[in-house]
């Protein structure tokens, strides 16, 4: 007899858990100098989580030294996307994205009250682009109009990664719907810019049809063949719908070392804040690692920074590399191919350190989608 096949509730669980992962693997080293992994473990290939020894920050962990398995501001992003939806009992609207964004900045402790300065700090940088979304005027921007305060996204005048941050769960809302969670997640990714809302839009897609058993590879070219906003017009396809295939062409039957070498080289030329960049990490280690999400999120984690002569500067943004990757990998692959070593550390260590349980929250999540589906289906004639 075959394996039995991920439920619902498996592919929610393990997306959820391992983008937690990616995220804690990645972070004790993201911008790190290009040694600092083979200096902390006697290896150049980064394997395994390790603890966080460095300064606490309101982007990284609020609190140093961090137990192994503790995320950054990826994690404590998908934890409140996740609240949300529970509370409005669907998938939130931008403004309601906005909204709750603002809502964390001016009242940081009634969701962090253990780190309420820390988190206060992390959510300033939505402060503008939120108030403009609400068509509101901002205290710390005088003189600027809302309109164009919801043009700034975060500070950043190129297209970012941020909302495959805010917004990695979305697509869950949405099983065997890719073309809704695209939708849906367009519309809430209202502080991106340029090609950024496809990234998060196409992620969105992507985890859609995963909770549908499809193939990894049906997956991806299901996926990219998507524009259901019609974003591609007169001058030809979308940024990524005609970027990313020929890159994955070239990415086929490369793995592990091979595959983070090839990435970190073909994509030098991107920010590493780049949403591009992020997504095709995430879908070329999906490909070569369909069934070892270890593999899979280590090739996202293992990433350069290249300068112009392709030697390493520096890590890259790995742990959102690493967590995007893992949104994606464990909706396909489900809970039960995550380590339970693993899973329990991330657990644990979120919940020491920022004092919410991944666990129940994802629990609840995954009633809301389950229950949502179930009515949809009795609905059908």
């Amino acid at each position: 007899m075959g394996e039995m096949k991920p439920t619902l509730q498996s592919r929610i669980r393990g997306s959820v858990l391992a983008q937690a992962w990616g995220d804690a693997l990645g972070a004790p080293f993201e911008f790190a100098p290009p040694d600092a992994v083979e200096k902390r473990t006697g290896k150049k290939w980064l394997v395994r989580l390790h603890p966080f020894t460095g300064k606490k920050g309101p982007h990284g962990m609020w609190v140093s030294e961090a137990p192994a398995g503790t995320g950054t501001d990826d994690v404590r992003y998908n934890y409140l996307f996740m609240e949300l939806a529970v509370e409005l009992g669907r998938m939130p609207r931008g403004r309601e994205v906005a909204r709750r964004l603002l809502d964390v900045y001016e009242r940081p402790g009634d969701f962090f009250p253990s780190n309420a300065e820390l988190a206060r700090k992390q959510f300033e940088l939505w402060e503008g682009v939120s108030r403009g979304c609400l068509g509101e005027e901002s205290p710390r921007y005088p003189g600027v109009p809302p309109a164009v305060l919801a043009t700034r996204s975060i500070g950043i005048n190129y297209p970012t990664l941020a909302g495959l941050l805010v917004l990695p769960s979305a697509g869950l809302l949405f099983p065997g719907d890719p073309a809704g969670a695209y939708r849906a997640a367009y519309e809430a990714d209202f502080f991106a810019v340029g090609y950024a809302r496809e990234a998060t839009a196409l992620l969105a897609a992507a985890q859609g049809a995963a909770l549908t058993d499809m193939s990894p590879l049906a997956l991806v070219d299901a996926v990219l063949a998507l524009d259901p906003l019609c974003l591609g017009g007169y001058f030809g396809n979308t940024f990524i719908r005609q970027k990313l295939p020929p890159l994955l062409a070239r990415a086929a039957g490369k793995k592990a070392e091979e595959l983070a070498e090839f990435l970190a080289w073909e994509l030098r030329h991107f920010s590493v804040f780049d949403p591009f960049r992020a997504l095709a990490i995430a879908f070329a280690a999906l490909l070569s690692h369909p069934d070892d999400p270890s593999l899979a999120l280590q090739v996202a984690a293992n990433q350069g920074d290249l300068d112009g002569e392709g030697h390493w500067s520096r890590y890259a943004d790995i742990d959102c590399y690493a967590g995007i990757t893992g949104a994606l990998v464990g909706a396909c692959c489900g809970d039960n191919a995550l380590p339970a070593d693993v899973v329990g550390q991330v657990v644990a260590g979120n919940k020491a350190v920022y004092g919410f349980d991944l666990e129940e929250t994802i629990a609840r999540f995954a009633r809301l989608v389950v229950s949502k589906q179930g009515k949809e289906e009795r609905q059908c004639p």
